[in-house]
């Protein structure tokens, strides 16, 4: 008995540390003697979730909740589980299930409500969130939300309330500042600017100093001296995004990736291609999957400000290289020399282009390309405009132009649906440009 308890001691410790592979080993070797010891069941599960093997996880779980149907750790790492499986069902029926056996524990109604949210189900999710702030109301992520779900459900004011909340909670965390502009742009977007505009002086009065609050504000009034996103922003932007890019964009039938593809396929008939690529903004590395087709061995590089779009990306195994940081500071600063480079709606956040153009032709190798996508202005009659959403949108001429300038030569420019934003269409350019 005193040998096997060393072991899960040992095994425990290794989770403890970070040793997954370890502590799996050691867990393993307690099973064959006590198949039936729920810690170590409890703790392999946590080794797979930890390692976001959310299926494998869920396995131990539910075996420990057989052994012990009322183990509160197990269901609420089972709910949890089955949350990120999207299996929302499964994941309030268990945080159900760990509600009733501890009420005054806050964490089984946050996953109940955001269950219920993703079910759109939103009254319930509110009535979950309720619950949990009667536990804890100085939680800033409660707030947040409770304060989408309130959106969703078309409570604006409520929805304000909440987000305000929130951001005076977490002490200006860029996140809740960021779900806050979010709730601004789509309230002045169905209402008008004039229905946020005294909240929106008041929050830029007091937390302007942010660069994400700063940002917000100017593209909400469409400053027109604002000539670049703030890199805070968008990095974070993707951050929280990252998780769930490629299914949320698919749901708004984007195109830009495969108008990318499509005319790489018209630019580059011949079977050989061995080219060095670089993927300006690759995200998750949804471009990536056919430019690998493209590109010569270890010699397709992708670059992006978000470390978690870039995580997901590592784990498809295309690129030979990830860079994280800003497009303009890294072709400044590399000596590095590509036959191609696409952009994959990524020049929305610029402005202006013309420092931006430079600099990938100077990383270019003699007669080397530029493929990507940018959005169309039609709003005004402007080179480029600040739209509420901080995204720019960018006149045909003043493309054009820039190219021109910046010695680059038209090849092919075609005028095509992007995405859809609510009801509707997001239209852009495809433009494939060659270094002159």
């Amino acid at each position: 008995m005193f040998g096997l308890n060393n072991k899960i001691d040992k095994a425990l410790q290794s989770y403890e540390n970070g040793e997954y592979e370890k502590s799996y080993r050691l867990c393993c070797k307690v099973l064959k003697s006590d198949s039936q010891n729920t810690c170590i069941l409890i703790t392999l599960g946590n080794i797979f979730y930890m390692q976001n093997k959310y299926e494998a996880a869920a396995k131990y779980y539910e075996q420990a909740i057989k052994i012990a149907p009322d183990n509160y750790s197990a269901l609420i790492n089972l709910a949890n589980s089955y949350y990120e499986i999207k299996q929302y069902d499964k994941s309030i029926e268990y945080a159900n299930r760990a509600a009733i056996i501890h009420p005054k524990e806050k964490v089984a109604y946050t996953i109940m409500g955001n269950s219920y949210g993703e079910k759109e189900q939103y009254s319930k999710a509110i009535d979950c969130f309720k619950k949990a702030l009667e536990i804890d109301n100085q939680d800033a992520w409660l707030y947040n939300y409770l304060s989408q779900n309130y959106q969703k459900n078309g409570s604006f004011i409520s929805s304000l309330s909440c987000a305000w909340k929130a951001v005076r909670l977490g002490q200006g965390e860029d996140a809740h500042h960021i779900n806050l502009g979010y709730l601004f742009y789509e309230i002045s977007t169905e209402k008008g600017l004039d229905s946020i505009l005294e909240c929106l002086e008041l929050w830029y009065k007091e937390y302007g100093k942010n660069p994400i609050v700063a940002y917000t504000y100017n593209a909400l009034l469409h400053n027109t001296k604002i000539k670049v996103a703030d890199s805070r922003y968008v990095k974070n932007i993707f951050d929280i995004f990252a998780p769930d890019f490629e299914s949320v964009l698919t749901s708004l039938d984007y195109q830009a990736p495969f108008l990318i593809e499509e005319m790489l396929k018209k630019i580059y008939t011949s079977k050989k291609k061995n080219l060095r690529i670089l993927d300006l903004g690759c995200g998750t590395g949804w471009c990536g999957v056919f430019l690998k087709n493209y590109a010569r061995s270890k010699s397709l590089y992708g670059i992006d400000l978000s470390e978690k779009m870039l995580s997901v990306a590592q784990e498809k195994n295309i690129y030979s290289k990830l860079i994280k940081g800003d497009i303009i500071s890294y072709l400044k600063a590399t000596t590095e020399k590509f036959d191609l480079m696409v952009s994959s709606d990524v020049f929305t956040y610029f402005g202006a282009l013309e420092e931006l153009f430079e600099n990938i032709n100077k990383c270019l190798s003699e007669n080397g390309r530029l493929v990507f996508t940018i959005s169309e202005n039609n709003m005004n009659k402007d080179n480029y405009f600040l739209h509420a959403s901080g995204r720019f949108l960018h006149s045909l001429n003043y493309i054009k132009n820039i190219l021109k300038k910046t010695c680059f030569e038209v090849e092919e420019l075609e005028h095509k649906k992007l995405r859809n934003e609510g009801d509707k269409k997001v239209m852009g350019y495809i433009v494939s440009a060659h270094k002159i």
